[in-house]
């Protein structure tokens, strides 16, 4: 009797043993599978700026050469392609910080980059040729900070730089650009103006202003 009454519990163990088991090794399956879709939907948008970036680079050998005469239509299309970017970038900054970054990651981030910082160049070609009315803002950051100080300080500045924008719609051209991945054309920049340190904004390619500050204090430098 005394047999059948551990016989009877030890099956009772085993089977909820074997169910615990079936239940945690099920739940690992479903997130790894989440979280492996989540990081191929990173990727898979980046890589669709491979064409913009193309883009890109023909609309600036357009600019180099166009007359005066093109100037409204060239602006409204830069300005089009600024906004489509910045709203996109807004999505993928939201899966970014769900994810560690991976190396596969990190080379299509480098791509977006990379497209962004030929968006800044253009931008900087049309107000020097049309004479534009509009503000720019570039904000270099750091891609992949360590130092749970910078990650704080650049959710704070980041969020201050979404509300101007906001405020100041096709009046602010606002580019963020990761300032640390090692790309040649982010770094000539920072020489250009000097920057030592993450994270900065370079207004109008004549004010830095590193570390956080207020949007009050950003808009003193702004014209428009």
């Amino acid at each position: 009797m005394v047999y059948k009454i551990m016989n009877s519990r030890f099956r009772i163990f085993l089977e909820s043993a074997i169910i615990s088991m079936l239940i945690l090794i099920i739940g690992f399956s479903f997130g790894l599978y989440v979280e492996s879709n989540r990081n191929d939907k990173i990727i898979e948008n980046y890589k669709n700026y491979e064409i913009q970036a193309l883009d890109l680079k023909l609309q600036n050998y357009y600019y180099q050469i166009m007359d005066s005469s093109s100037c409204k239509q060239a602006i409204e299309q830069n300005f089009q392609f600024a906004e489509d970017i910045y709203l996109t970038g807004l999505e993928l900054e939201k899966f970014e910080e769900l994810n560690q970054i991976t190396d596969e990651l990190l080379r299509e981030k480098k791509r977006y980059s990379l497209l962004k910082t030929e968006l800044w160049l253009n931008t900087l070609l049309l107000k020097k040729k049309c004479d534009a009315s509009f503000d720019t803002i570039a904000y270099l950051y750091a891609g992949d900070p360590t130092n749970s100080r910078i990650v704080a300080e650049q959710k704070i500045i980041s969020n201050v730089l979404k509300d101007l924008k906001k405020e100041k719609g096709n009046l602010l051209v606002l580019l963020p650009v990761a300032g640390d991945l090692g790309l040649n054309a982010v770094e000539l920049q920072k020489r250009v103006h000097n920057v030592t340190r993450l994270p900065v904004i370079i207004i109008n390619e004549e004010i830095v202003l590193e570390g956080f500050n207020s949007i009050d204090e950003i808009k003193k430098y702004l014209r428009f």
